[in-house]
Protein backbone atom coordinates (compact mmCIF):
# COMPACT_ATOMS: atom_id res chain seq x y z
CA UNK A 1 0.00 0.00 0.00
CA UNK A 2 1.17 3.51 -0.67
CA UNK A 3 0.54 6.27 1.84
CA UNK A 4 -1.50 9.40 1.41
CA UNK A 5 0.15 12.08 -0.71
CA UNK A 6 -1.22 15.63 -0.42
CA UNK A 7 -0.64 18.20 -3.17
CA UNK A 8 -1.92 21.69 -2.33
CA UNK A 9 -1.19 25.24 -3.36
CA UNK A 10 -1.26 26.64 0.17
CA UNK A 11 -3.90 27.93 2.58
CA UNK A 12 -6.36 26.05 4.75
CA UNK A 13 -9.11 23.85 3.36
CA UNK A 14 -11.57 21.21 4.38
CA UNK A 15 -9.58 18.61 2.49
CA UNK A 16 -6.42 19.39 4.49
CA UNK A 17 -8.39 18.89 7.68
CA UNK A 18 -9.76 15.66 6.25
CA UNK A 19 -6.31 14.31 5.53
CA UNK A 20 -5.07 15.25 8.98
CA UNK A 21 -7.93 13.28 10.48
CA UNK A 22 -7.20 10.31 8.22
CA UNK A 23 -3.53 10.34 9.14
CA UNK A 24 -4.07 10.70 12.88
CA UNK A 25 -6.85 8.18 13.46
CA UNK A 26 -5.82 5.45 15.90
CA UNK A 27 -7.78 2.21 15.66
CA UNK A 28 -7.44 1.39 19.35
CA UNK A 29 -9.46 4.45 20.38
CA UNK A 30 -11.51 5.17 17.29
CA UNK A 31 -15.11 6.17 16.82
CA UNK A 32 -17.23 6.25 13.70
CA UNK A 33 -16.65 9.53 11.88
CA UNK A 34 -17.72 11.25 8.68
CA UNK A 35 -16.05 13.94 6.58
CA UNK A 36 -18.27 16.40 4.74
CA UNK A 37 -16.59 17.38 1.49
CA UNK A 38 -17.68 18.05 -2.07
CA UNK A 39 -15.71 15.55 -4.12
CA UNK A 40 -15.50 14.74 -7.83
CA UNK A 41 -16.60 11.12 -7.85
CA UNK A 42 -16.71 10.97 -11.67
CA UNK A 43 -13.02 10.08 -11.51
CA UNK A 44 -14.07 6.79 -9.90
CA UNK A 45 -16.69 5.90 -12.52
CA UNK A 46 -14.60 2.96 -13.70
CA UNK A 47 -14.88 1.38 -10.26
CA UNK A 48 -18.54 2.35 -9.90
CA UNK A 49 -19.26 0.44 -13.11
CA UNK A 50 -18.30 -2.77 -11.30
CA UNK A 51 -21.21 -2.26 -8.89
CA UNK A 52 -23.53 -1.20 -11.72
CA UNK A 53 -22.73 -4.41 -13.60
CA UNK A 54 -23.64 -6.50 -10.55
CA UNK A 55 -26.84 -4.52 -9.98
CA UNK A 56 -28.04 -4.94 -13.55
CA UNK A 57 -27.04 -8.60 -13.60
CA UNK A 58 -29.11 -9.17 -10.46
CA UNK A 59 -32.05 -7.29 -12.00
CA UNK A 60 -31.90 -9.71 -14.92
CA UNK A 61 -31.75 -12.75 -12.64
CA UNK A 62 -34.68 -11.48 -10.59
CA UNK A 63 -36.73 -11.03 -13.77
CA UNK A 64 -35.85 -14.48 -15.05
CA UNK A 65 -36.86 -16.03 -11.72
CA UNK A 66 -40.15 -14.12 -11.47
CA UNK A 67 -39.01 -11.95 -8.59
CA UNK A 68 -37.83 -14.72 -6.25
CA UNK A 69 -34.25 -15.98 -5.96
CA UNK A 70 -34.83 -19.19 -4.00
CA UNK A 71 -33.27 -21.39 -6.69
CA UNK A 72 -29.96 -19.51 -6.76
CA UNK A 73 -27.26 -20.88 -4.40
CA UNK A 74 -26.01 -18.39 -1.82
CA UNK A 75 -22.43 -18.85 -3.00
CA UNK A 76 -23.37 -17.34 -6.38
CA UNK A 77 -24.06 -13.99 -4.73
CA UNK A 78 -20.90 -14.11 -2.65
CA UNK A 79 -18.90 -14.87 -5.80
CA UNK A 80 -20.30 -11.78 -7.52
CA UNK A 81 -19.12 -9.65 -4.61
CA UNK A 82 -15.74 -11.38 -4.48
CA UNK A 83 -15.10 -10.90 -8.20
CA UNK A 84 -15.50 -7.13 -7.84
CA UNK A 85 -12.91 -7.05 -5.05
CA UNK A 86 -10.55 -9.19 -7.12
CA UNK A 87 -10.91 -6.80 -10.06
CA UNK A 88 -10.77 -3.50 -8.17
CA UNK A 89 -8.32 -4.22 -5.34
CA UNK A 90 -6.55 -2.47 -3.66
CA UNK A 91 -8.62 0.66 -4.38
CA UNK A 92 -11.84 -1.34 -3.88
CA UNK A 93 -11.71 -2.60 -0.30
CA UNK A 94 -15.03 -4.42 -0.38
CA UNK A 95 -18.15 -5.12 -2.40
CA UNK A 96 -21.57 -6.53 -1.74
CA UNK A 97 -25.24 -6.96 -2.48
CA UNK A 98 -28.15 -6.26 -0.14
CA UNK A 99 -31.72 -7.36 -0.80
CA UNK A 100 -35.27 -6.47 0.17
CA UNK A 101 -37.22 -8.95 2.35
CA UNK A 102 -39.44 -10.23 -0.48
CA UNK A 103 -36.60 -11.49 -2.68
CA UNK A 104 -35.94 -14.58 -0.52
CA UNK A 105 -38.49 -16.54 1.48
CA UNK A 106 -35.73 -18.18 3.54
CA UNK A 107 -34.21 -14.85 4.61
CA UNK A 108 -35.75 -11.65 5.91
CA UNK A 109 -32.46 -9.96 5.06
CA UNK A 110 -29.49 -11.10 2.99
CA UNK A 111 -26.37 -9.06 2.27
CA UNK A 112 -23.52 -11.12 0.76
CA UNK A 113 -20.30 -9.18 1.20
CA UNK A 114 -16.64 -9.62 0.28
CA UNK A 115 -13.68 -7.67 1.60
CA UNK A 116 -9.92 -7.79 1.25
CA UNK A 117 -7.79 -7.77 4.38
CA UNK A 118 -4.31 -9.06 5.18
CA UNK A 119 -3.93 -10.72 1.80
CA UNK A 120 -7.20 -12.68 1.99
CA UNK A 121 -10.65 -12.05 0.49
CA UNK A 122 -13.21 -12.82 3.16
CA UNK A 123 -16.90 -13.54 2.55
CA UNK A 124 -19.51 -12.52 5.09
CA UNK A 125 -23.28 -11.94 5.30
CA UNK A 126 -23.60 -8.38 6.62
CA UNK A 127 -27.21 -8.99 7.66
CA UNK A 128 -25.99 -11.28 10.46
CA UNK A 129 -24.73 -8.28 12.43
CA UNK A 130 -26.04 -5.21 10.62
CA UNK A 131 -29.65 -4.02 10.23
CA UNK A 132 -29.56 -2.23 6.89
CA UNK A 133 -33.20 -2.32 5.73
CA UNK A 134 -34.81 -0.15 8.40
CA UNK A 135 -32.02 2.12 9.57
CA UNK A 136 -31.61 5.65 8.22
CA UNK A 137 -27.97 5.30 9.30
CA UNK A 138 -27.53 2.84 6.41
CA UNK A 139 -27.51 5.74 3.96
CA UNK A 140 -26.00 3.59 1.18
CA UNK A 141 -29.24 1.55 1.27
CA UNK A 142 -31.85 3.93 2.67
CA UNK A 143 -31.05 6.69 0.17
CA UNK A 144 -31.90 4.41 -2.75
CA UNK A 145 -34.75 2.50 -1.12
CA UNK A 146 -36.58 5.75 -0.31
CA UNK A 147 -36.43 7.15 -3.85
CA UNK A 148 -39.24 6.97 -6.40
CA UNK A 149 -38.17 4.76 -9.31
CA UNK A 150 -41.21 5.16 -11.59
CA UNK A 151 -38.96 6.66 -14.27
CA UNK A 152 -36.16 4.11 -14.05
CA UNK A 153 -34.39 3.49 -17.35
CA UNK A 154 -35.69 0.57 -19.38
CA UNK A 155 -34.74 -1.30 -22.51
CA UNK A 156 -36.58 -3.78 -24.71
CA UNK A 157 -34.82 -7.03 -25.55
CA UNK A 158 -36.01 -9.14 -28.46
CA UNK A 159 -35.37 -12.79 -27.67
CA UNK A 160 -35.32 -15.65 -30.15
CA UNK A 161 -33.91 -18.91 -28.86
CA UNK A 162 -34.58 -22.61 -28.76
CA UNK A 163 -35.29 -25.32 -26.23
CA UNK A 164 -33.39 -28.31 -27.49
CA UNK A 165 -34.43 -28.71 -31.12
CA UNK A 166 -37.61 -26.65 -30.74
CA UNK A 167 -37.67 -22.95 -31.51
CA UNK A 168 -39.27 -20.80 -28.83
CA UNK A 169 -41.69 -18.11 -29.93
CA UNK A 170 -40.11 -14.66 -30.23
CA UNK A 171 -40.53 -12.55 -27.12
CA UNK A 172 -40.01 -8.87 -26.33
CA UNK A 173 -38.77 -8.35 -22.78
CA UNK A 174 -38.84 -5.00 -20.96
CA UNK A 175 -35.99 -4.72 -18.45
CA UNK A 176 -35.19 -1.93 -15.99
CA UNK A 177 -31.56 -1.07 -15.40
CA UNK A 178 -29.40 1.25 -13.31
CA UNK A 179 -27.04 3.94 -14.62
CA UNK A 180 -24.29 6.05 -13.07
CA UNK A 181 -26.70 8.86 -12.18
CA UNK A 182 -28.94 6.43 -10.26
CA UNK A 183 -26.17 5.65 -7.81
CA UNK A 184 -25.33 7.20 -4.45
CA UNK A 185 -21.87 8.21 -3.20
CA UNK A 186 -21.45 8.48 0.56
CA UNK A 187 -19.29 11.00 2.36
CA UNK A 188 -15.90 9.64 3.48
CA UNK A 189 -16.27 7.78 6.79
CA UNK A 190 -14.06 5.86 9.19
CA UNK A 191 -15.20 2.23 9.42
CA UNK A 192 -14.42 1.80 13.10
CA UNK A 193 -14.21 -1.71 14.51
CA UNK A 194 -14.46 -3.59 11.22
CA UNK A 195 -11.95 -2.49 8.58
CA UNK A 196 -10.59 0.42 10.65
CA UNK A 197 -9.89 2.46 7.53
CA UNK A 198 -11.43 5.45 5.76
CA UNK A 199 -13.93 4.46 3.08
CA UNK A 200 -16.32 5.95 0.54
CA UNK A 201 -19.30 3.81 -0.51
CA UNK A 202 -21.02 3.78 -3.90
CA UNK A 203 -24.36 1.99 -4.12
CA UNK A 204 -26.75 1.50 -7.01
CA UNK A 205 -30.29 0.02 -7.16
CA UNK A 206 -31.33 -3.48 -8.16
CA UNK A 207 -34.71 -3.56 -9.89
CA UNK A 208 -37.55 -5.99 -10.20
CA UNK A 209 -41.09 -5.40 -11.42
CA UNK A 210 -44.39 -5.10 -9.61
CA UNK A 211 -47.62 -6.79 -10.69
CA UNK A 212 -48.27 -4.06 -13.28
CA UNK A 213 -44.80 -4.27 -14.82
CA UNK A 214 -43.53 -1.06 -13.24
CA UNK A 215 -40.03 -0.89 -11.72
CA UNK A 216 -39.74 -2.02 -8.11
CA UNK A 217 -36.76 -1.56 -5.80
CA UNK A 218 -35.28 -4.94 -4.81
CA UNK A 219 -31.97 -4.04 -3.22
CA UNK A 220 -28.56 -2.55 -3.98
CA UNK A 221 -25.12 -3.47 -5.22
CA UNK A 222 -22.25 -1.52 -3.68
CA UNK A 223 -18.52 -1.02 -3.44
CA UNK A 224 -16.36 0.53 -0.72
CA UNK A 225 -13.40 2.59 -1.92
CA UNK A 226 -10.28 2.53 0.25
CA UNK A 227 -9.18 6.10 0.98
CA UNK A 228 -6.19 4.91 2.98
CA UNK A 229 -4.75 3.48 -0.23
CA UNK A 230 -5.37 6.60 -2.31
CA UNK A 231 -2.97 9.32 -3.44
CA UNK A 232 -4.89 12.53 -2.76
CA UNK A 233 -4.34 15.65 -4.84
CA UNK A 234 -6.24 18.88 -4.19
CA UNK A 235 -4.93 20.79 -7.20
CA UNK A 236 -7.26 21.87 -9.98
CA UNK A 237 -7.96 19.47 -12.82
CA UNK A 238 -6.04 21.61 -15.29
CA UNK A 239 -2.84 21.48 -13.23
CA UNK A 240 -0.19 19.41 -14.99
CA UNK A 241 1.37 16.84 -12.67
CA UNK A 242 2.28 13.57 -14.33
CA UNK A 243 3.29 12.01 -11.01
CA UNK A 244 -0.30 11.67 -9.89
CA UNK A 245 -2.86 9.04 -10.83
CA UNK A 246 -5.64 11.40 -11.92
CA UNK A 247 -8.15 8.54 -11.88
CA UNK A 248 -8.02 8.42 -8.10
CA UNK A 249 -7.98 12.12 -7.28
CA UNK A 250 -11.59 12.82 -6.31
CA UNK A 251 -10.21 15.53 -3.98
CA UNK A 252 -9.08 17.65 -6.95
CA UNK A 253 -10.44 21.17 -6.84
CA UNK A 254 -11.21 21.13 -3.10
CA UNK A 255 -8.43 23.58 -2.19
CA UNK A 256 -9.27 27.14 -1.12
CA UNK A 257 -6.22 28.86 -2.59
CA UNK A 258 -5.91 31.92 -4.78
CA UNK A 259 -4.99 31.02 -8.39
CA UNK A 260 -1.51 32.55 -8.10
CA UNK A 261 -0.61 30.83 -4.81
CA UNK A 262 2.25 28.32 -5.06
CA UNK A 263 3.96 25.89 -2.72
CA UNK A 264 7.37 24.39 -3.38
Amino acid sequence: MHGLILFVKGGKSDAITALNIIGNTHTDMCSASNLYLTLDFTLWNGYANLAIYNANYMSTIIYQNKGILESIPDLTFFNLARNVVMTGSPQVFSSGLAFEPDVFSRYKAFAPYAYYKNGVIRLYDLSLSYVYQTSVDSEWYYNLESRKWDNASSIVTERHQRNGSTDIQDENIVMYFAKQEDGYWSQPYFDCGFSDIWLVTFSVPIFGQDATGKPAFKGVAFIDMNLNDTDINQCDLDDDDESIDIFLNVFRGTHECLPDTKVN
